[in-house]
């Protein structure tokens, strides 16, 4: 097994392993792009010396052919439960159809590890049947997500015990494991009177006003002003909206298909996008999670959504590293990062510091325009449409903001970029003057946090530790 594991990621392991002397169930969070693959990888192949049986299990083709790659990169011999996949259960190690396993439960005894990706899922039917089923047989369980948490805000506890963090997304761009971005944020498209279905928002109806947004319309256009050439993935609310932003980019000579699925074709469209002969993607959600392409440059957000985790999913696609890769372009049309006062989802930056928990979130009874989430400030700067946090000098252009309040106006769709660096150094400060726990549970409130006493535990625990061991490069 030839294995050369990041500092961070051989902690995560000893961390792991820990955790499974006192829980039978595990969640590992680990940002997108952070290696929760590999992880996986030296855990299976290190339990399968030991005489142990291991399930990988994937949820969607393209994920067991990348968790295939890795597995056989560093030299892990493996079988295949899938459909359209020639069975080898001569293996100790197996990647799994999550789907085609749950129909085929009763034909395998159960594995000593099972190792569900994108775990995020384990309250969806078929996902909890697996996790019970294997429980019930004595099987140790460590679930992999970038973003633990569902987005109707049940909590992950109902299957998982406890929970081991990985490093934060700022701390890898920081120590050259993610890329550093810039994104940019236009006027957002209008969400106003649209229905939930399930917790986000009604596709159908969010497909009709996405379709006719001027904001939308102008995708084409803020592609080929901030990031033409780069390889693009467009997320979408639909298959008819993606097609239809399809033929915008091919009508203005960019190389662009649309991939969802169901198409047949998905491995040619992937490998053309690959080797640049296709420079743009456009799809719904095939590409949200376990799309592992490093040279992917841009994401163009084009769908609102409520869901935190789906917006940390999309954008992480575009933070993978790559050999000539200097940043990435987020270009946000969905507005999914910008503060709700200014019309937004509120979701903040790809890097902003997140408390994940089991717990989950407190589900309110009907979700509104006005759900008090925690919201990043920011602030547009009216000269050179940079958004950025809160001060009175704008960090990009000097311009210096009158002191009386004012009402920014939305300069036909242009993008403005957010100041990350700015918005996390003025949290971070504001954080600090917390100096107890009561006002740390204070500012929680003054966020508009749904758990205030759960995240100011978290960071006054956090502040008591912190001479204990750090991650190093």
């Amino acid at each position: 097994m030839a294995f050369a594991l990041r500092p961070y990621q051989a902690k995560l392991i000893t961390d792991t392993r820990d955790a499974l002397r006192e829980a039978k169930s595990v969640l590992v969070q680990l940002p997108t792009g952070g290696g929760k693959t590999a992880i996986a990888a030296y855990m299976a192949g290190s339990a399968a010396k030991r005489k142990k049986r291991v399930v990988f299990g994937c949820h969607r083709r393209e994920l067991i052919k990348q968790t295939m790659k890795t597995f056989q990169k560093v030299g892990i011999p493996f079988g295949v439960i899938a459909a359209d996949f020639t069975p080898d259960p001569r293996q100790p190690i197996q990647i799994a159809s999550i789907p085609t396993l749950a129909k085929r439960l009763d034909r395998y005894p159960a594995p000593d590890l099972y190792v569900p990706d994108e775990a995020h899922h384990a309250g969806a039917a078929t996902w909890a049947e697996v996790i019970d089923s294997f429980a019930r047989r004595g099987t140790k369980t460590v679930g992999l997500s970038a973003t633990p948490e569902r987005l109707d805000g049940t909590g992950l506890g109902r299957w998982f015990d406890t929970m081991v963090y990985g490093p934060s997304t700022a701390w890898l761009i920081e120590n050259g494991f993610l890329s550093p971005y810039r994104l940019f944020a236009p006027g957002t498209i209008d969400v106003t009177g649209i229905k939930r279905t399930a917790g986000d928002f009604n596709k159908a109806a969010l497909e009709e006003r996405a379709s006719t947004s001027a904001i939308t319309g102008n995708a084409v256009e803020h592609y080929a002003r901030f990031a033409r050439g780069r390889r693009a993935m467009v997320f979408c609310v639909s298959i008819k909206h993606s097609m239809s932003v399809v033929e915008r980019f091919q009508a203005a000579g960019f190389r662009a298909a649309h991939i969802d699925g169901k198409s047949e074709n998905r491995d040619e469209l992937i490998a053309a996008f690959e080797t640049g002969q296709i420079q743009i993607l456009c799809s719904v959600d095939l590409v949200s999670e376990g799309f592992d392409l490093p040279a992917l440059e841009c994401a163009i957000l084009l769908r609102p959504t409520q869901s935190l985790a789906l917006y940390l999913q999309q954008v992480g696609r575009a933070l993978r590293t790559h050999p000539g890769k200097t940043e990435a372009i987020i270009l946000d049309h969905a507005g999914n990062s910008l503060p709700r006062e200014q019309g937004g989802r509120g979701h903040g930056l790809p890097d902003d510091d997140r408390i994940w928990s089991l717990d989950g979130r407190a589900t309110k009874k009907r979700a509104s325009e006005d759900d008090d989430e925690e919201s990043v400030p920011t602030r547009q700067c009216p000269i050179c449409f940079r958004v950025h946090a809160p001060a009175p000098v704008c960090p990009n252009c000097g311009h210096s903001y009158p002191t009386a309040g004012r009402t920014i106006e939305e300069l036909a769709g242009e993008l403005q970029e957010i100041d990350r660096a700015a918005a996390r150094v003025e949290r971070v400060r504001e954080q600090a003057r917390a100096k107890n726990l009561d006002d740390l549970i204070a500012l929680g409130k003054a966020r508009g946090m749904k758990n205030p006493y759960g995240w100011a535990n978290h960071v006054f625990r956090a502040r008591q530790q912190k001479t204990e061991t750090r991650y190093v490069r």
